[in-house]
This record gives structure tokens, C-alpha cells and sequence, in this order.
């Protein structure tokens, strides 16, 4: 039995393939509201695809890039143009979100882009107070963004293959340990 949003991201992967995947990250990672649960849509396109390594990479690809470059837009839009995408309505951050993701870069700086990246809830939330910050440039600002998006979707790669083998099929192939890590 299959939930209405992952019958529509299975149609939506059907009929666009990473293309669609790409687009729905991108909007994300533009702290964009959802057009589709990007979560949803991965694990639906890896179903689709299969969990061969070959089918399955376009797809991670399409997520890490898609999510990077929505991230890189709102950071390239807040340093040059001063924008503020919280005033935005399409935008779900609010100021005192905002705030606290503010703190954090100034506690941990770039790492904590890549760890918020990783993290389900917190992702793109430092591209704004990372493009106030005048230290960081635009390609080190994507380089972290880049290795959290991956880890976060490394993570969903891994709930992907487990739904697309069944539980038990993932025991098998990724080994029981690393199913109980997820």
C-alpha cells in the first residue's frame, strides 16, 4: 500500500526521471516551500530505479546537485542583492529560526553548514547568515553545502534500497549492523 505523496512522486519520477528529482531538491534547498516531500521523492525514484549502482547514481547526483545549487542561489541572492528570503511567504523560515541558525554559524562556522545539510528539518537554513558572514566565499559556502547534502542523501540512498529490497532483502545486502544504524 502506497501514500498518496509517494504515488505522486512515483508518477512524477516516471514520467521525468532525475530531472524531477533535481528540481524538487533545487526548490528545497531554495527554502522554497515543498512542492513534493523531497524525501519521499528520492526513496519513490530509487524504488523506480532500482539499487543498481549505475541506475541509482543519476539520481544521487540529481539530489546533491539540485540541493546545492538551490542553497548556492540563496546565498549568491542575500550577499549581492541583500535580500531577505524570510519576508518571502513562500518561505517556511521565520526570524527567530533564523536567529538561532545564526548563532550556530558563528559558534561552528562552515562546518556547521554541512552538518545542518545533514540534518532532516535544518537544511539551507545557514545559507542566509553564512552570506552575511564576509569571511565566506560563494564555492566554500558550496563545498559544505555539497558534503551535507550528500550525507543527507547517502542517508536517504540507504532507506531507498532497504523499501526498494524489503527489510529483509536489506538485511541482506547492506548487512544488519548498518540497517540498525539507520
Amino acid at each position: 500500500m502506497i501514500g498518496p505523496h509517494a504515488e505522486t512522486a512515483l508518477a512524477f519520477v516516471d514520467s521525468y526521471g532525475a530531472v524531477a528529482v533535481f528540481v524538487v531538491f533545487a526548490l528545497e534547498g531554495a527554502l522554497v516551500g515543498k512542492v513534493l516531500p523531497a524525501r519521499t521523492l528520492f526513496v519513490a525514484a530509487v524504488v523506480a530505479v532500482g539499487v543498481e549502482a549505475v541506475a541509482v547514481l543519476p539520481v544521487f547526483a540529481a539530489a546533491v546537485v539540485g540541493a546545492t545549487v538551490g542553497q548556492s542561489a540563496v546565498f549568491a541572492a542575500v550577499r549581492r542583492f541583500d535580500a531577505d528570503p524570510t519576508s518571502l511567504a513562500v518561505v517556511p523560515i521565520g526570524e527567530g529560526r533564523l536567529d538561532g541558525a545564526g548563532r550556530w554559524f558563528d559558534r561552528w562556522g562552515l562546518p556547521a553548514v554541512a552538518a545542518s545539510n545533514a540534518v532532516p528539518g535544518t537544511r539551507g537554513w545557514l545559507a542566509v547568515p553564512t552570506a552575511n558572514a564576509s569571511s565566506v566565499s560563494a564555492p566554500r559556502f558550496a563545498a559544505a553545502s555539497l558534503v551535507g547534502s550528500a550525507a543527507y542523501v547517502g542517508a536517504l540512498l540507504a532507506i531507498g534500497v532497504a523499501v526498494a529490497l524489503g527489510f529483509g532483502g536489506a538485511l541482506g545486502f547492506l548487512g544488519a549492523e548498518a540497517v540498525a544504524a539507520l
